[in-house]
């Protein structure tokens, strides 16, 4: 399925954010002071009123006291041993982030050591992205359509073709941008630590 078709099908993120944050008991206030982001912030994201970064989904998660598949499924799956689990074509849970449409793969298992994705970059320069992200973590991508520029914040920017990937540090601030005058497509896969500092790097003016 085309992530423009899935986009559709996205997540209800501030249903569920709200529904996680009830049944633990926190109030705004207490996951803010968790998380590091501002209950304003929170209260818009609870009323789908904000869409928060990749980044901001993990703080989230952090704040909530809850594995990042928890803000995508109900239906969870915590197998210690022999585990696997399947995403079919277009069936992952999506949301849609300010530079990205993110599709979440695999999301029904928990405390996964990684967490795979598909991406439709919709960011095409550092004014649309916004500030450069860091978090602890490694990161792999690979470019499934149309052409990518990968910003990083000790090299110069790459550009990268269907079929090229690339593994970076993600404690270095970085982006990823759709490189053409469509937007672009990635698989994506994230160390998924919740126990992460966050910063924030100005980009290079483009």
């Amino acid at each position: 399925m085309d992530m423009k078709t899935g986009e559709s099908l996205g997540v209800d993120l501030g249903a569920r954010v709200r529904g996680l944050r009830g049944r633990s008991g926190l109030t705004i206030k207490q996951v803010s002071a968790r998380s590091g982001i501002s209950p304003s912030a929170i209260s818009k994201i609870e009323n789908n009123l904000l869409s928060p970064t990749y980044d901001n989904i993990i703080r989230l998660a952090k704040g909530l006291d809850v594995d990042i598949s928890e803000l995508f499924s109900s239906t969870r799956k915590q197998v210690p041993h022999g585990r696997r689990s399947l995403t079919r074509a277009g069936q992952g849970d999506y949301i849609r982030t300010p530079a990205y449409t993110l599709e979440m793969l695999c999301s029904d298992l928990t405390a996964k050591r990684m967490q795979p994705m598909k991406a439709r970059l919709r960011a095409h320069e550092t004014r649309e992205f916004g500030t450069l992200v860091a978090h602890a973590g490694e990161e792999v991508v690979l470019v499934l359509k149309g052409r990518v520029t990968l910003l990083t914040e000790f090299y110069a920017p790459v550009t990268l073709d269907e079929g090229d990937s690339a593994y970076f540090d993600s404690t270095m601030g970085h982006a990823l941008l759709s490189a053409g005058e469509d937007d672009a497509e990635i698989f994506w896969v994230c160390a998924a630590d919740q126990s992460l500092n966050f910063r924030e790097t100005p980009p290079e003016a483009s």
